[in-house]
Order: structure tokens, then sequence, then C-alpha cells
């Protein structure tokens, strides 16, 4: 299958694109900078356009002649207003452009905050009213994707990853995580107690497990579908603390602020990607892949 990917240079698209190669597709990735990852340009089955979300031109001369499109790109900016302006606008010009270059499949990458303020039980089929602008970002794309999806023979999905964690797809490529994780680190190589809040827990995601959803719904008959891509676990940030001491072998402290946080304060149902993938993940070994990067980086 042809795949056109935006924001493939990126932490999470750079594993997407390692994953959809494995799979046997031929890939076009749209990207600003096309030397940021050396790898991607010596790859046979990889052809790299030069060119942004907001290059109309690129996009409608690129697009024809494949299959689908994983749309994994951001448009950021320090101003909120322009943040929803810029990256909604583009996206949906995106759609758009993609449904008349006759694209089959277009996948579409939101985010678990579409959620916040985050309940105690979350699924696909929760209700969201997002308390923050990229929350509020990401679902107003999605409400245009979704509108593409009834006026067009696109078949349109979208995924909602939550924290992505693990290590660079290839050498030489993005890495990218929580900043506390690079606190956490900085902190254990100096030997200084960890300050971190009882009970404050995330279900993170292996972003090399992340990308193995992608494969999935890329290569399946879904349609208007939304899955959430988080692992089944949740982990504390003093789990993170006390693993980052072990494996730096410091002598830090893990120092804990009691906030009031329940011991499960919310968590998402991923259920539906375990019925319709048989996907279930732990997020664990991608943490203490994280972390080990982390450390030898900050060393």
């Amino acid at each position: 299958m042809k795949v056109f990917v935006t924001g493939g240079m990126g932490f999470v698209g750079s594993h997407i694109v390692l994953e959809l190669l494995a799979r046997g597709d031929q890939l076009t990735i749209l990207a600003r900078a096309p030397e940021k990852i050396p790898a991607f340009r010596e790859m046979p089955d990889v052809t790299i356009v030069q060119g942004g979300m907001e290059d109309a031109e690129t996009l409608c001369a690129a697009l024809p002649g494949h299959q689908a499109c994983i749309h994994n790109a951001l448009i950021w900016d320090e101003e909120p207003t322009e943040l929803q302006l810029k990256d909604v606008r583009a996206s949906a010009n995106l759609f758009k452009t993609a449904a008349e270059a006759g694209i089959e499949h277009l996948i579409y990458t939101s985010s678990t905050a579409v959620h916040r303020p985050f309940q105690p039980v979350m699924s696909e089929e929760s209700r969201i009213a997002p308390n923050n602008y990229y929350g509020a970002t990401k679902a107003a794309t999605e409400s245009f994707l979704s509108a593409f999806s009834h006026q067009t023979n696109m078949r349109c999905n979208i995924i909602r990853p939550g924290p992505a964690v693990g290590k660079p797809a290839v050498q030489g490529a993005p890495f990218k995580g929580d900043r506390r994780f690079t606190e956490v680190v900085r902190a254990a190589l100096k030997g200084e107690d960890i300050h971190v809040v009882k009970n404050e827990a995330r279900q993170f995601i292996g972003v090399a497990d992340l990308a193995r959803l992608y494969t999935a719904v890329l290569h399946s008959d879904a349609n208007r579908q939304t899955y959430l891509g988080v692992a089944q676990n949740s982990v504390t940030w003093e789990q993170i603390a006390a693993q980052t001491i072990e494996l730096a072998r410091a002598s830090s402290r893990v120092i804990l602020d009691d906030r009031g946080h329940n011991e499960i304060p919310f968590r998402f149902d991923v259920g539906k990607i375990e019925q319709d993938f048989g996907l279930a993940f732990d997020c664990e070994p991608a943490i203490r892949d994280h972390l080990e990067h982390l450390i030898a980086t900050e060393r």
C-alpha cells in the first residue's frame, strides 16, 4: 500500500514509518526538513517531499497515487488562538485535498487530551468537553474529519494516543517525552531527592506499540471509528522515580507530595483495541527504554 504520512519525522511519526515499512508499505513523508532523519533518506521504499501542512500546492501534487494518508503532524504556535486557527484549518484543507486526490483511507492522530478533565473511567464513547486549547484543537479537527467522512467516500478513523514513551526509532531520530522524565533523571544523576506527587499516575503507551496500532487500523476495514492508544496498565511517578534511581545507581530518595489523589484517579478502557485487533499493551518495558536512553544522554 502507498501511504502518505505527515509528521513522519517526529518521535511518534518515525516509529509509524518503521512499522509500516516492516509491513511492506511504500511511504511518502511530508517534511519541512527532509534531512532531519538521515536514515530515512537511504530507505528504498521511502520518498520525502519537502513542505509543510500549509503548502497547498505541494499537497495537491503529492497526494494523488496514494491509497491512504496518516495525518500525524501538528502546527504549533505560541498564541492559543493561532494554534486553533492554523492547525484546524490546515487539517481540514488536508482532508479535502486527500478526498479529492482519491485517498481511500485517512487516519488522524488526535490525543487523549480531548478527554480532559479526566473522569474515573473513559472510553472512546465518552462525552468530550476539553478544558485546554490543545484538547479543543484536537476535538475540533476530529469534528471536521467526521464531516468529511459523511460527505466523501474516504474512510476516516481517529487514534487518540496517550503520552508515548520509548527510545528513538533509528539513530538520529527525535526523542520526546513528558519533561518530568528529564527532571527525574537529572535529579537522580545529581544524587538529589526526587519529589513526585503521591498516587499520580498515567496510562502511557510504548511508542513502538502505538505504531502497531496505526498499522492495525490502516490495514483494517474500520470506518468512522475512534481508538484510544494507551496501555492497559497505569504507572505512577513514584514507580518511575524508583526505577530511575535503580537504573542510574543513584543515592537519591523519593519524596512524596500528598495532594489527596486517589490510588487510581482515572482509567482509560482499552477494550476496543483488544476486541477489534487483539492488541493489549504493557507500557513498563517502554518506560525502562525511555529512562535508559535519557540516563545515557544526560550523563
